[in-house]
């Protein structure tokens, strides 16, 4: 039986123990989809046994979260006997007219609520009535849940490279749904120990590779004075405020061959761009509301410290990219981005070693838990000084359209977290010719996030006028 139970890695466990400060630790997708001309009558729950059908036989999702005895060790994974994924799935009509706002209103509020840790920890609702005759599907997931790996396991088996017909539940038979034996505590106490010793031995055994990695890569970045210099403090800003339990949440879409012509022209990385048009829209939001700090935003930006051909638990940490919000001109603004992120590029390659993804369990869910707690009702994040001001995170998806029960996918819109004291996260989302923009915030960091994914297209403009008239940026920098 032990084989059944899966302990968390450190980095799993910690967004189960961040919960603990009242803010959700799961992520999302909204899939768009445009349904079938004919049968449009029902497909919402057609639809739905369609997905009972293709996400009954995913192993991940039949997971459960179970607690260590005593605190000795993070929580484990156990697979539940008879799984049944009905419950998970509903059916949720819109009110007319079925506006985008009201959708999107709908996600804001269902992005709010935790997942309930007494079953797998994932919830879809399929959203009908929409205005435009669409519909949608909302996915959220806990992010301990899904690392990168069963992210793709799960996404393969709900979408199609091309259209494929409607699937409808099988019925189990008695030999498929026979209980298995229920772990005793005892069997769940001794895995939650093992899982800590092998932590506990893993950790000492790569401290002579960690000293080493320490002393080159302070050799390569100049000093560790220079690289602790290089550690900046964001200026405070109202997404640095506490959270309040609300959120709020805003897409849009914005065209990847013209961002693409944009980076092609300047000589900057796409994410530069996507960076730099981030940046462009807070500038003429704080502007507006006469917030604007006269020293550069920080951006938060999730890095993998995934190793080529190594599956598991997530591996990412994050670093900080300078945005330039106080530089006017669009293209000054993209060249100094353009500049900090080739020096993260160093640090990361240099010190990605050093950067810890797992740390032993005992007593692990009573500090970490504590600590989490601590956070939230000192309201540290209104206390200590900011080292970002928001989160901002470039994730490459499928370039080719894809299909659910036959329909085709529009769009394909991350839904992502926010924390006490980074309370706005934008993510983006490459698909099939366009970038997906999802922007999460809060009543208290940001009501209208709408106002922001409008600067976006804003911002693009500008930097699409510039690509015309301004010449590359090895030029305007020489």
């Amino acid at each position: 039986m032990a084989k059944r139970l899966r302990p968390l890695t450190g980095l799993d466990a910690l967004f189960v123990y961040l919960e603990a400060m009242g803010t959700p630790m799961h992520v999302a997708s909204l899939i768009r989809m445009r349904p079938p001309t004919r049968g449009r009558l029902g497909f919402a729950n057609a639809l739905r046994d369609h997905l009972l059908a293709r996400l009954a036989d995913i192993a991940i999702l039949r997971r459960e979260l179970v607690a260590a005895p005593l605190a000795l060790g993070h929580p484990m994974w156990r697979e539940v006997a008879n799984f049944d994924p009905a419950p998970h799935i509903r059916v949720q009509t819109l009110a007319k007219p079925g506006s985008e706002r009201q959708l999107h209103g709908l996600i804001a509020r269902l992005h709010a609520v935790e997942l309930d840790r007494s079953r797998p920890l994932w919830d879809i609702v399929i959203v009908d009535g929409l205005a435009d005759g669409g519909m949608a599907i909302y996915l959220k997931s806990h992010h301990a849940l899904v690392d990168g790996q069963a992210g793709v396991q799960v996404m393969g088996a709900l979408l199609d490279v091309e259209p494929r017909a409607l699937q409808r539940p099988v019925a189990r038979s008695k030999v498929e749904t026979e209980t298995p034996p229920v772990a005793a505590p005892s069997a769940i106490a001794r895995a939650a120990l093992r899982a800590s010793a092998k932590q506990f031995g893993a950790m000492l055994r790569g401290v002579p590779e960690s000293v080493r990695r320490l002393a080159a890569g302070a050799r390569e970045a100049g000093s560790l004075e220079k690289l602790r210099d290089s550690v900046w403090l964001a200026p405070r800003t109202p997404f640095n405020s506490q959270l309040d339990s609300s959120r709020r949440f805003a897409a849009t879409s914005l065209p990847l061959a013209e961002i693409k012509r944009i980076a092609k022209h300047f000589g900057a990385s796409l994410n530069d761009v996507v960076m730099a048009l981030c940046a462009g829209a807070l500038r003429a939001q704080l502007l507006k509301s006469g917030e604007l700090p006269d020293v550069p935003l920080i951006a938060a930006m999730p890095v993998s410290l995934r190793a080529p051909g190594v599956d598991g638990g997530n591996e990412v940490s994050m670093v900080q990219c300078p945005l330039a919000t106080d530089i006017a001109d669009p293209v000054e603004r993209l060249a100094a981005i353009v500049s900090a992120t080739r020096q993260i590029k160093g640090r990361v390659a240099s010190f990605k070693g050093l950067i810890p993804t797992d740390f032993p369990g005992m007593a692990a869910p009573i500090w970490a838990t504590g600590v989490s707690r601590l956070w939230q009702r000192g309201r540290l994040s209104e206390r200590l000084p900011p080292l970002a001001n928001l989160v901002i995170s470039n994730v490459p998806g499928p370039p080719i359209p894809l299909y659910v029960a036959g329909a085709t996918v529009t769009h394909f819109q991350p839904v992502s977290i926010i924390t006490h004291g980074l309370g706005l996260n934008i993510t983006v989302l490459s698909y099939a010719g366009s970038l997906e923009v999802g922007i999460v915030s809060s009543q208290t960091t940001l009501d209208k996030p709408e106002a922001l994914s409008k600067g976006l297209h804003t911002a693009l403009a500008a930097l699409t006028k510039a690509a015309l008239t301004k010449p590359p940026l090895s030029k305007v920098t020489a």
